[in-house]
């Protein structure tokens, strides 16, 4: 007899929880090198090594699967990188899932501008290769702010702020120089493509998402706090986000002409923006999958709603098998940042009422550097309050007071 089973591809731990609440067993892909959480291992019926980004090898192990377990009910993944392939290998086994043209468009920033273009989301930008558009920002009157950023990036890789003509050749001669050194600086197809946008004013936001046969369900809406320019390294996030309700519409607005404009029918979405006081909203980037951060966990605790376990509803079209009270009115996460370049010696916290847990990426004997991406951070409080303002303020206090010991290199 065939297992009911669904293969999820990378080691997500809500997303193997989220099959099991559906009454599936995963068999969870992962890619050599990469560590299974305790959490994946727990609901795993096997786990089974390949390179999820790599397309033959996940067709071939899926085949294999196949042939000893029966047909999947679903291929699926919350992993940025494997998008595209899952999306290609569900829809060629006619299961449920986002386009692979879709999964496609979400993670080029270029073709999502495109397809706003006669929208209100419009917004100005440059795509291309450094020198096309370094000529496109030198187009324009010195002085116009740009950010600028890999156009398929994440995490706030890659992202400067170009505020003259002088930072603008500054960021050339940097990305030049580092095509040059891993042997992908002929601008031909292997270049690195950039896209640059006019810098968008106002506070930032993401809106967490399920979509399911077209129809889209905001499930919250995520305050954001980042260092700023020039390199945007998200700092702390809080749900919900404190909102006029007039505000918060023309956020969701926004996502659901994003999510229909690029054909984003079923599953997770994350989309970033900034309410733009002249402008409105103005779209950043949007992701066929969860938040990365522990944002879904924050909207867990503030609304009950677990976009994993939607995400896997609306693929299979059956009602929620998960249905919570929300833990506190407001749920906030805040990182702890790197005090200086050198090894971390020793860590120290004072506990911390709201605080409901801690985690330490970086321990005694790590290096730390300087901040550039959000993978420099260095550990994060996530705390509840009556109000998400208020968890923020908990889990700020929280991270302010931890004390790490570094000695320079």
């Amino acid at each position: 007899m065939a297992m009911a089973w669904m293969c999820l591809l990378g080691p997500s731990p809500g997303g193997a929880r989220a099959i099991a609440l559906h009454g599936h067993r995963p068999v969870v892909l992962v890619s050599p090198g990469v560590a299974v959480p305790r959490e994946v291992a727990a609901h795993a019926e096997r786990v089974v090594f390949c390179p999820i980004t790599d397309q033959e090898a996940v067709g071939a192990a899926v085949e294999g699967l196949i042939a000893e377990l029966g047909p999947p009910r679903l291929v699926l993944s919350f992993t940025e990188y494997a998008q595209e392939v899952c999306a290609r290998i569900a829809t060629g086994l006619g299961l449920p899932s986002v386009s692979p043209a879709a999964a496609a468009r979400a993670r080029d920033k270029a073709a999502m501008r495109r397809l706003l273009a006669d929208t209100p989301y419009a917004w100005r930008y440059a795509a291309g290769t450094a020198d096309e558009v370094a000529a496109a920002v030198r187009g324009e009157p010195d002085g116009v702010a740009w950010v600028v950023k890999p156009a398929d990036g994440a995490g706030s890789m890659g992202v400067s702020a170009l505020r003259s003509h002088a930072e603008l050749a500054q960021w050339q001669a940097e990305v030049t120089a580092a095509a040059e050194a891993d042997g992908t600086a002929p601008a031909g197809k292997g270049a690195c493509r950039y896209i640059a946008e006019h810098l968008a004013g106002g506070p930032e936001f993401s809106v967490e998402a399920v979509s399911a046969a077209g129809r889209h369900r905001v499930l919250a809406i995520t305050a954001k706090q980042s260092t700023g320019s020039p390199g945007f390294v998200e700092t702390g996030h809080m749900v919900p986000a404190p909102l006029a309700e007039s505000d918060a519409g023309r956020l969701r607005e926004a996502v659901c002409c994003v999510l229909d404009r690029l054909e984003i029918s079923y599953g997770a979405s994350h989309t970033e923006l900034r309410l733009d006081p002249v402008h409105g909203p103005v779209v950043i980037e949007t992701h066929t999958r969860v938040g990365g951060d522990c944002i879904p966990e924050l909207v867990e605790l503030a609304t009950g709603q677990d976009q994993y376990e939607r995400a896997v509803a609306g693929l299979l079209g059956t009602a929620p098998a998960l249905t919570a009270a929300p833990l506190a009115p407001g749920a906030a996460i805040s990182f702890v940042l790197p005090p200086a370049c050198g090894t971390l010696t020793a860590v120290a916290l004072t506990p911390a009422d709201d605080v409901l847990r801690w985690d330490f990426e970086r321990r005694p004997g790590d290096g730390l550097s300087a901040l550039n991406s959000s993978e420099d951070r260095v550990g994060y409080a996530i705390a509840v309050g009556r109000t998400a303002v208020e968890a923020m303020e908990n889990a700020a206090k929280a991270t302010a007071g931890v004390c790490l010991q570094v000695t320079a290199p």
